[in-house]
């Protein structure tokens, strides 16, 4: 007599409410939970109702939880350096991070913290001769064709005539492969800034050859191409310094002044009537440059921040006060992201443990050989999970 089981919806349903940690475990159930879990429909789905947690660098990459910074767990990834951490996140998305390492011959790589896994892009030989050149990256999730996308901009400067050549190439992850897209017709001198990804598209603060600061530039990741969005009404944006960022959903924008900073949202997207600002923060000493905003904590009485001087601050949003984020065994945090968690998996085979290669072939033949058990009973047979399953 077949044991009985839950109908396959309901499975689904449950897993999809649980923490990744255990979703991942449970893919050495069965079979069918295997196939379920790995499934492009379920990952989506659970993505949609995933746990949210803070990618830290101290400076390696640490995942920690959400609003505390507690239990930071210290994630192994390519080029990793015991010093400096080895690669720069150069844009999260989605809970991917897509990292930059100049010192391997510019790999560019990307990594899901959730399952452990990585994909690294093909090489790109430098465009341009020139010496005087800078990338300026970006990464984002294309909806549309359901992919995500890594841009890499190169842009070369002439000294003698002021001019500037410039290269943007696109990454697709579906397709594993680059290709080379519109030419930005503005010059990123505030390359190091980081980008910002909201609703569909990738954005940088611009400027002409004369370092004079334009309108935010942006490029869609459906059409791949650039446009610009209109500053906020403000006054003397011709001597200040602004970054962007992504707060509540919305394109961010924060103004440097002297003695203070303006903090500007988009509420409604690609509507430049609707730039509000939000609030102002004076500043004090240690504080005096803000790089961008990271998240509102789960009550709202706190917005993190990232600090041009690699450091994680918090905003008290009543007393308007800033001061750092503590965590319990680091010194002092660099940096961070917020990062959901993702169940899809970047397998890159030039970069496996074989030690779990080997426990995941194990496993994998003990599933072929009990899955004969499994269709006689119709239960399924509990497996021993691999380590290169769930980290």
């Amino acid at each position: 007599m077949a044991t009985p089981t839950l109908p396959t919806d309901v499975i689904t349903c449950i897993l999809s409410l649980l923490p990744a940690k255990f979703v991942l475990i449970c893919k050495s159930v069965c079979k069918l939970w295997y196939d379920l879990i790995n499934s492009p429909e379920f990952v989506k789905l659970h993505l949609e109702r995933s746990f949210v947690h803070f990618v830290i660098r101290t400076p390696s990459l640490h995942l920690a939880d959400f609003d505390t910074f507690d239990n930071p767990v210290e994630l192994d990834y390519p080029f990793k350096h015991p010093d400096h951490g080895g690669a720069h996140v150069v844009g999260s998305c989605r809970g991917l991070l897509c990292l930059w390492n100049f010192e391997h011959h510019l790999s560019v790589f990307l990594y899901n913290p959730t399952t452990r896994t990585h994909r690294i892009l093909p090489s790109l030989a430098l465009p341009f001769p020139y010496p005087k050149g800078h990338y300026k990256f970006g990464f984002g999730y294309d909806c549309f064709s359901e992919d995500y996308k890594c841009v890499r901009i190169y842009q070369a400067l002439h000294e003698e005539t002021g001019s500037f050549e410039s290269q943007v190439m696109v990454y697709s992850l579906k397709t594993d492969s680059w290709r080379r897209a519109q030419d930005v017709p503005y010059y990123f001198y505030y390359h190091r800034g980081q980008s910002a990804f909201v609703d569909g598209a990738i954005h940088w603060i611009g400027s002409d050859r004369n370092r004079v600061v334009l309108p935010i530039v942006s490029f869609d990741l459906k059409e791949e191409t650039f446009s610009s969005i209109p500053l906020p009404n403000f006054h003397d944006n011709d001597h200040v310094h602004m970054s962007v960022g992504v707060l509540d959903g919305c394109l961010c924008l924060m103004v440097n002044y002297l003695d203070y900073y303006d903090v500007w949202i988009m509420k409604e997207y690609g509507m430049p009537r609707s730039w509000l600002k939000v609030f102002s923060i004076q500043k004090r000493k240690g504080y005096e440059r803000l790089d961008r905003p990271i998240s509102f904590s789960i009550s709202r009485k706190e917005l993190f921040l990232i600090l041009c001087l690699y450091r994680v601050a918090k905003l008290d949003m009543e007393t308007m006060e800033v001061m750092d984020v503590k965590i319990s065994d680091f010194r002092r945090c660099l940096d961070g992201w917020v990062c959901v968690e993702n169940l899809l998996m970047l397998n890159d085979d030039a970069y496996d443990d074989p030690v779990s290669e080997q426990e995941q072939g194990k496993a994998e033949k003990t599933r072929k050989k009990k899955r004969r058990k499994e269709e006689e009973t119709g239960g399924c047979s509990r497996l021993q999970p691999s380590r290169a399953e769930f980290g």
